[in-house]
This record gives C-alpha cells, structure tokens and sequence, in this order.
C-alpha cells in the first residue's frame, strides 16, 4: 500500500481543470515517499478534493467508478463535462448583451468586461460578438481570416457608419418637395439598399480599414453582381 499521507492537493482551478490536473498529477510524482502510481488512490485523493459542484457534473462517474483505470476516466470526464457547462455558463452571460444603438467597439467593450473573470478565449469571445452584428456586416467579417475580436469591432464600425450613410442619402433624396416617380421606386427600395448597396461602396474602404488594423498589405476581395464578397481572405 502507498503512503499517501504526505500529500497535499493543490486546490481545484475552476477555471482550468486540465492545468489542475496536471498540478495534481505533479503531486503524485513528488510525494512522499515515494510516488503515487496506483489509479484507484489517484481517483481517491481527486474525489475528496473537487468542490461540490464539480463533483455533481460526474456524479455518475464517482457513484459507479471505472474498474480499470478510475483516475483517467474521472479526469477525463471533469474535464469533457464542466467544460462545456463552462462554455454554456459564458454563453448565457454574454448573450444577453445585445447591439442595439450602440458602435460595436462598445458592445465588445461590455462582453469584455463581463467576460474578464471567467477566463473566456478570444475565439469564444469573437463567435458570441460576431452573432450580436447584423447579417450583412457577418457576411463582412466571417469571410475575414485570421480575425481577432478587436479587429472585428473596428471593421463592423466603419462598415455600419458606411451602411448608415448610404440609407441616409436615399432617404434625403427622397424626403425633397417636388419629387420625381423615380423616388418612389427608391422608397421601395430602400430597404433592399440598406443591405446590399453600401457593398460596392464599402469594398476599398473594407481593404483600407483592413490594411491598418492588420498593418500589412490588404486582402484582396472579389464580389458578385448583387454585392456579395464572395471570397475575402489576407495574403
């Protein structure tokens, strides 16, 4: 039987069970006196040292333990279940934030901040960000690569201060005395060039914005007849 007395278990990391594994399992190498190598004692010292709300994500693991190897398929499910309950916490935190009339360097300014004591990576933070911005600045910056979310905020300003002018325009010339049939037709359309006409507007302003946020040649872009990017990728 191993001595296991000697043995102090660091405390549990929520926001990183895999790097308190990996402290744990130092522990085991280091004992005293000698190290522990049994999987059964291993998944003992885990057991009693895992806060109680970790424990009740593998409550099916602790109540029926693996007969071969208890300790790795007790790690290996701590780490799978909380996770992604991890994941889904964040999920629900962030999703409440919403654009509105806010710049979206603002919005992603308030996902960071609720975001700053849970350990969120930037790809995570990004795909939360990204499904906050109208459908016609995603198509902009999904077909960008490699994306950071800082880098998403500026562009998806400068494409909506783009997307807001050219409504504008319509929307002044429309709203002269003494207008024209023509201008009816544009208030029908206006709503159709709120999500397609700042496209071919916006392509060089895009490059450039890219060009100085990346601080290295601009991506090349090509678009379809309707004002779609069709392939965006940087060089």
């Amino acid at each position: 039987m191993e001595d296991v007395s000697v043995v102090k278990i660091p405390i549990f990391i929520s926001s990183d069970p895999s790097l308190w594994f990996t402290m744990l399992e130092s522990t085991f190498e280091s004992a005293i006196s000698k190290p522990i190598t049994e999987s059964r004692t291993k998944y003992n010292h885990c057991v009693v040292n895992i806060p109680p709300d970790i424990a009740m994500t593998v409550r099916d693991i602790i109540m029926s333990p693996d007969t071969t190897d208890p300790y790795d398929n007790l790690k290996n499910e701590v780490i799978s279940r909380y996770g992604e309950s991890k994941s889904q916490e964040i999920r629900r935190l962030l999703a409440v934030e919403q654009l509105s009339d806010r710049k979206p360097s603002e919005l992603l300014r308030v996902m960071q901040r609720r975001a700053e004591n849970h350990n969120v990576a930037d790809s995570l933070l990004l795909e939360l960000f990204l499904q906050q911005l109208p459908p016609n600045v995603q198509s902009i910056l999904t077909s960008i690569s490699p994306l950071t979310s800082q880098n998403a905020a500026k562009i998806a300003d400068k494409s909506l201060d783009i997307s807001h002018a050219q409504v504008s325009a319509v929307s002044d010339s429309c709203s002269r005395p003494n207008v024209t049939p023509d201008c009816e037709l544009l208030k029908e359309l206006k709503n159709y060039f709120a999500k397609k006409l700042h496209f071919y507007v916006v392509r060089e302003v895009i490059l450039g914005i890219m060009s100085l946020v990346f601080g290295r040649k601009a991506p090349s872009a090509k678009m379809n007849c309707f004002g779609t990017i069709e392939y965006l990728t940087l060089k």
